[in-house]
């Protein structure tokens, strides 16, 4: 975390750690962190559960409030930048007004599970029992309850807790989920709703009018899924992945533009999931691509 604060330097950083981080960890973490550094109340987070979209809708409110600007990244402790922050600004300033998230229509096939094929829908279409704010397993397999509709307007889309967000389309967001608490409610009863919220509101027309077309289907992020898939999360990188993170940092800036035929020919900007422990890669990184 350290590490990933020096490397965006000069910009604007919210910090939220979760609550049951030990102190003498959160502290080794924000120890000299700088002005442009603010570390927000601490809130313990539950895989799988609303807590993880709560906390980042109190960040982005924070973000609103106090930052003028143009926009936000959601970025985890396990992410880490491929480009300088002077080569990430002048790519963002191209996308000033658009955000960059992913957005596919359910059902999205590679959320499928050998228990329930039908494209991510399960963790939908049913209740989920939540207790203390996260959802309860029996063994590994979540309880549901009575099936459901999506509240009026919601078009469903398969995202992922990593995103770049506009201006605009925080206020749009923010906007609709005080505007309908019937979001909020189903949101607090879907399984792993951070990989859905934001980009479903946010692709829905009666909600978010004119933002819909706005949000582009896009994750400019490094992440090795062929190799990690089968596990159900991206691979973790190690050095031996910096030929494969040069070559996506090298690769041309995606255009501003909705879609595209491969979503993987334009550059990266960042790459995930990089391990806490070693410092191999990261100095790699520093030395040949963040240059």
């Amino acid at each position: 975390m350290r590490r990933l604060l020096t490397a965006l330097a000069g910009l604007e950083v919210l910090v939220h750690c979760d609550r049951r981080t030990p102190l003498p960890v959160f502290a080794g973490m924000v120890r000299d962190h700088g002005p442009l550094v603010r570390v927000l109340p601490r809130r313990a987070t539950h895989v799988a559960s609303w807590s993880l979209v709560d906390a980042e809708l109190r960040a982005l409110r924070v973000w609103l409030s106090t930052s003028r600007s143009e926009h936000v990244i959601v970025l985890s402790g396990a992410c880490y930048p491929l480009v300088s922050v002077e080569r990430l600004c002048a790519e963002l300033a191209g996308w000033r007004g658009l955000s960059r998230l992913r957005l596919n229509p359910l059902p999205h096939r590679p959320w499928d599970t050998p228990r329930n094929p039908d494209g991510g829908l399960w963790r939908v279409r049913r209740r989920f029992v939540t207790w203390g704010g996260r959802v309860v397993y029996v063994g590994n397999v979540p309880l549901r309850t009575v099936r459901r509709r999506p509240p009026r307007g919601l078009e469903l889309r398969a995202s992922s807790q990593w995103k770049i967000y506009a201006r605009p389309h925080v206020a749009a967001l923010l906007a609709a989920l005080d505007e309908h608490p019937e979001l909020v409610r189903f949101w607090r009863t879907t399984l792993v709703p951070d990989e859905l919220c934001a980009a479903s509101i946010l692709s829905s027309p009666e909600l978010v009018g004119e933002v819909a077309g706005q949000v582009c289907d896009d994750l400019p992020w490094y992440l090795d899924w062929e190799r990690g898939a089968r596990h159900g999360h991206p691979r973790w990188l190690g050095v031996a992945d910096l030929p494969a993170l040069a070559a996506a940092r090298a690769a041309p800036p995606r255009a501003v533009a909705r879609f595209v035929s491969d979503r993987d020919a334009y550059r990266k900007l960042f790459a995930r999931k990089i391990a806490s422990t070693g410092t191999e890669l990261l100095d790699a990184i520093d030395a040949t691509l963040r240059v």
